[in-house]
């Protein structure tokens, strides 16, 4: 299954403290929480002005923190005061997720988006890329993905069909961080260099949303959704 405008229309471009990326919305106990890349909101304590792109201009978002992940897991999560997205369904859940399946990650690599006008209400929709699933470790330690990733997708969506859904519906897996890079060595013809460069290896980096949802557990103040 394709994304749909179930992950499509909850995905956004974010910018804050001078890094740009991806967040999108999951709805948890009926109400709405904002996720990300712990490593663009790091600074954020208890509240925070973030700028989201709507109209073509950056438009300020208050947001107040839900929680970071502990340790390496690069996972925040914010609530606003307002309702960012529609509420098509998407379960925040690795659940039916199979070895060599394959994944989608939605977000805005390098600022790239598609400006569809009020197709989205004016807001840009991701671009999309596929993957496979490659390895799952314990919740606190990544996904593995086969795909390659970009600058700009960190806080993206990784979203999936499970394994013998019917009918067929999207979930959420987790969140981009990264890819893995090595330094591979610069030759000037055949003669190696003293120089380097990282490499992307095409293996990206990843948390699960599992450690979105035990956030706010922990602390659910996200909006309350009208019923």
């Amino acid at each position: 299954m394709l994304p749909t405008s179930n992950i499509l229309q909850r995905t956004f471009q974010l910018r804050f403290s001078g890094s740009q990326g991806t967040c999108f919305t999951i709805d948890v106990t009926n109400r709405q929480y904002i996720v990300t890349a712990k490593h663009l909101v790091k600074s954020v304590v208890d509240q925070a002005v973030l700028e989201v792109k709507h109209d073509d201009t950056w438009k300020a978002l208050e947001v107040d923190l839900v929680g970071h992940c502990e340790g390496a897991v690069d996972i925040s999560v914010l609530a606003s005061g307002t309702q960012l997205s529609p509420t098509h369904p998407l379960s925040p859940s690795t659940a039916g997720l199979t070895l060599g399946q394959d994944v989608f990650f939605l977000g805005f690599p390098y600022g790239l988006a598609n400006e569809v006008a009020n197709l989205n209400r004016d807001f840009p929709l991701p671009l999309v890329k596929k993957a496979t699933f490659s390895a799952y470790n314990s919740a606190n330690q990544p996904l593995l993905l086969d795909g390659h990733n970009n600058p700009g997708f960190s806080g993206g969506p990784i979203v999936f069909t499970p394994q013998g859904s019917s009918p067929p519906e999207l979930s959420v897996a987790g969140v981009i961080s990264g890819y893995q890079w090595e330094f591979e060595s610069v030759y000037l013809k055949d003669e190696r260099t003293a120089l380097a460069y990282k490499s992307n290896t095409g293996i990206i980096i990843a948390y699960s949303i599992k450690n979105a949802v035990d956030l706010i557990g922990q602390n659910p103040i996200g909006f309350e959704l009208p019923t």
